[in-house]
């Protein structure tokens, strides 16, 4: 270990120094305070053990608490990206002499450790080294004390002098570091307070002291305990702690975040008075209505807590562990802890090994697990109080897993434990892993089986007999989730829009109140049925509040492709039930909205892919292709449409459509592909490409609105052979020269449908054919192909539809065993002179109106069922291609 000596950072200035009154100048030199310190052990209980530079600020409060302080004034630069940017705590309690700066500074001792109890208070430092905690945030920590002796003090660390000796290799340990005691007179204090934000303010509050006593008037304490008995018997004491030279870690620092972390971690309640720039802080609490309150006493009814033998450790054991971070011993030996409880002279149990615990627990009416945790702690879980600070900020659920439950977003207990201060580690967020904590962990785990437990018995929220036939046929179901999500989106907004439709809805508050007045009253009122509708989106279902109605999307893929039938119309609704009920459900167990999203996203691609393997219409995506290309406000629905119209046409297509991303990349896959594998794709298509989608209002799109950049990127990034644009049209010009130059294939979208019109009429297209579009780069010249496709398809396939209806005919009245491929073919061979038509003519030419009339026509391998006469199935042959082209919508 390299030793380095004599390291000064005293300033050597004095209050007669004409050219600076800087803060971390002023007074005249009395003594020397002498520092031995790691250079790596300063960055380990900084920069490591906070995670944030909120959290290291919390530190110096946390002092003045120690202190006997009952006002602390934080004033904090509003620019601190200025050279001149300080960071200001100034409080009034006890302060320092030069004993205690002597103390301050020697590091890793704290006298607090013998001494527990301090101002008649318990004290939260122990460990002598919160102050390196400002490390991180600042080059220069400066201590201006006025103690109990009248004298004003100045100590400056100034934290550049240390970063000089830091090695890369090799620790430091500086072990002659001065550390300057400067007196200093109250002129020197009000010219420097001049050079610092807000001095005038600090300055007025040293003179005259805090004015403003409202501050005492005893709050309601949600987490129990006696309040402490401040014992002073000076007054005129004060502290100032100045950061200056402030580094990007505090650059960082946001007052607002800072605000919101110190309101939840540090609930003194009326004991301390916290200002940030002017600014009260309050203690944070969940402003929700309280269906019901349980206060940790003898009221609870507990006197006894369990172990699970997994959970059990040997108290001899002190491993350090987070709090989220739970290790098994081997020894499993499940026991039955004891624990007393009595209300002298508050409410309170006692429990083995921690001591006495106050507080509340609450259940709210709504979910209270929402918003911005990181900023400020999650408001709902276990709030669990040492000394007077919150410790598990991070970790609500305080190490305790499986607690996904509805109940669980909406609970939160307050609970005071003092005694869990000896099993706290350096961080202050930790805990050694002991006997004691294991205890403690299924003591706050049997408050929150209590409360759950409440929740659920709520027999009244249970479904008997529901609104409908299909709600009376699923028997007993708990509607508590929908109610609960129901009124929680018009109390603010819906966690995930595309559950609800709010149409209808004037005044938010008064519909929740109807709501839940409708609800109480008979649980039916929920939901009144199960309907169809068109819902002009992409979802598949979703509740519509003002008249209880769970609305099933008639143009999804899956609805269409799956609602032939009166029985198939009753499986969609069932399922779309189901699918409503279980995403309410999740949002009520706490599921994080971004995460169920995507969970639906998947879901729906799996309802589109399983729609497509049994697509019954291809007209039908047709038809949604030419309503969606002129939906620009919902851009995506056009998107899906191309992708589900590519994957009729035989691609293999890969949905990508994130931003920066192509809408998807389609591949040819023929058999044999005779492409040559490599070691990158060892299964390479015929060919790839990738596809965009560009919906406008207009009939054609604007040529600024195709990005062809991008298009080309797109290729290029996914290695596509070539690249197609979709739109309902193109503007004259550049454009056509632009495709041409980059090699980028515009089709319009009507031409789309026509291909796959021709897949229903004539069959599959071979991919193989449909590569020739590629080397065209006008649209106009894509619909010329198009058409002459048509031609092409007519005169090599001479089985048309009307040849394989007479020939349906022809069997009319025949009965053989298997109606198959090889007897039409015969048949129509036979009677009708198509003399090369071949029974594997028949299966290609089936297939496509099985797809467009399912229920007339199936086909399994090469046996055919026909259910109806020719004439019936031409006619509705006929009426499907009719409506490829029907623009009515009801």
């Amino acid at each position: 270990m390299k030793i380095e000596k004599n390291i000064g950072v005293s300033e050597n200035s004095s209050s007669g120094d004409a050219h600076s009154h800087a803060i971390e100048t002023i007074g005249e030199l009395t003594s020397t305070i002498k520092v031995e310190l790691s250079t790596r052990f300063l960055e380990h209980f900084s920069e490591q053990l906070y995670s944030s530079p909120q959290k290291a600020f919390e530190e110096l409060i946390s002092n003045s608490w120690d202190a006997g302080a009952d006002f602390v004034d934080v004033r904090i630069s509003g620019d601190l990206g200025s050279s001149n940017a300080t960071m200001c705590i100034f409080d009034n309690g006890v302060s320092m002499d030069e004993a205690g700066l002597r103390e301050l500074w020697h590091i890793a001792f704290s006298p607090k450790r013998d001494h527990p109890i301090q101002h008649g208070r318990s004290v939260v430092g122990k460990f002598g080294i919160g102050k390196l905690a400002t490390y991180v945030l600042a080059s220069k920590l400066t201590y201006i004390c006025k103690a109990t002796d009248g004298v004003i003090r100045r100590v400056t660390m100034d934290y550049s002098s240390i970063d000089q000796q830091k090695t890369e290799t090799q620790e430091s340990l500086i072990s002659d570091l001065n550390l300057d005691i400067y007196s200093a007179t109250d002129e020197d204090v009000r010219l420097a307070l001049k050079g610092v934000d807000a001095g005038d303010i600090i300055q007025d509050l040293i003179s005259y002291g805090l004015r403003d006593n409202t501050h005492y008037k005893r709050v309601n304490e949600e987490f129990g305990g006696e309040p402490s008995q401040l014992q002073r018997t000076h007054s005129g004491t004060w502290t100032l702690v100045v950061l200056s030279g402030i580094k990007p870690t505090g650059r960082a620092l946001k007052i607002h975040v800072l605000r919101r972390m110190l309101e939840s971690a540090l609930p003194f309640g009326s004991e301390m008075l916290i200002r940030i720039n002017g600014r009260d802080l309050t203690s944070s609490k969940a402003e929700a209505t309280v269906i019901k309150e349980w206060e940790i006493g003898p009221n609870l009814g507990i006197d006894y807590i369990e172990l699970d033998d997994n959970n059990n450790l040997e108290e001899s054991a002190d491993v350090v562990l987070s709090a989220k971070t739970k290790k098994k011993s081997s020894k499993q030996n499940g026991k039955r802890i004891a624990i007393s409880s009595g209300t002298v002279p508050v409410p309170y149990v006692e429990i083995p090994g921690i001591g006495r615990v106050t507080g509340t627990a609450r259940l709210f009416e709504e979910q209270i697990s929402s918003g911005k945790s990181e900023e400020r702690g999650a408001s709902n879980g276990f709030h669990v109080n040492v000394l007077g600070r919150v410790v598990n900020q991070n970790d609500p659920s305080f190490g305790e897993g499986n607690l996904s439950h509805a109940a669980w977003a909406r609970f939160r207990m307050a609970v005071r434990a003092d005694g869990l201060n000896t099993l706290l580690t350096t961080s202050r967020e930790q805990f050694k892993e002991r006997e004691e904590t294991k205890i403690f962990r299924a003591f706050l785990r049997r408050i929150f089986n209590l409360v759950r437990s409440y929740y659920d018995s709520d027999r009244n929220l249970d479904i008997s007999q529901g609104g409908d036939v299909l709600l009376k046929s699923l028997g007993v179901l708990s509607l508590k989730p929908l109610l609960n999500q129901v009124s929680e989106t018009l109390r603010t907004k819906a966690a995930i829009p595309e559950l609800f439709d709010e149409s209808g809805i004037e005044d938010r508050e008064e519909q929740r109140k109807k709501w839940r007045a409708s609800t109480s009253e008979n649980i039916k009122n929920a939901v009144t049925e199960v309907r169809y509708f068109r819902t002009n989106d992409d979802s598949f279902v979703k509740f519509r509040i003002s008249d209880s109605t769970i609305i099933i999307n008639k143009e999804h893929p899956f609805v269409i492709e799956h609602s032939h039938s009166k029985a198939e119309k009753e499986l969609i609704r069932t399922v779309g039930m189901v699918n409503l009920l279980s995403d309410m459900y999740a949002l009520d167990i706490g599921v994080e909205p971004d995460l169920l999203k995507d969970v639906r996203s998947y879901r729906d691609k799996l309802l589109r892919f399983r729609a497509l393997q049994r697509r019954q219409s291809g007209t039908s995506i047709a038809r949604i292709l030419l309503k969606t290309q002129h939906d620009s406000d919902n851009s995506k629905r056009m998107e899906a449409a191309v992708s589900d119209a590519l994957r009729y046409l035989g691609f293999d297509v890969q949905d990508l459509a994130k931003p920066g991303e192509p809408e998807g990349i389609a591949s040819a896959y023929p058999t044999p592909t005779n492409s040559n594998p490599s070691a990158e794709n060892k299964q390479p298509p015929l060919y790839s490409f990738s596809f965009d989608a560009k919906s406008s209002k207009h009939e054609v799109a604007a040529t600024g609105n195709i990005k062809l950049d991008g298009v080309v990127e797109h290729r290029e990034r996914f290695k596509a052979d070539y690249a197609l644009v979709i739109a309902p049209g193109f503007s004259e010009g550049a454009l056509s020269t632009r495709c041409q130059q980059q090699r980028v294939t515009p089709m319009k979208a009507q031409d789309l449908g026509r291909l796959l019109e021709y897949t229903v009429t004539h069959g599959a297209i071979a991919v193989t054919k449909m590569q020739e579009i590629f080397t065209l780069y006008h649209p106009d010249e894509v619909s010329k192909w198009v058409e002459q496709l048509e031609k092409y398809l007519k005169q090599n396939r001479q089985l048309t539809i009307n040849i394989f209806l007479n020939a349906l005919e022809s069997l009319k009245g025949q009965i053989p065993d298997v109606l198959n491929a090889s007897t039409i073919a015969h048949t129509i061979r036979r009677d009708l002179d198509a003399f090369s038509v071949k029974a594997e003519d028949v299966v290609t030419l089936v297939k496509g109106l099985a797809v467009l009339i399912p229920d007339l026509v199936q086909i399994s391998d090469s046996e055919i069922s026909i259910n109806a006469s020719a004439k019936r199935i031409a006619d509705a042959v006929k009426v499907q291609l009719e409506q490829l082209h029907d623009d009515h919508t009801d």
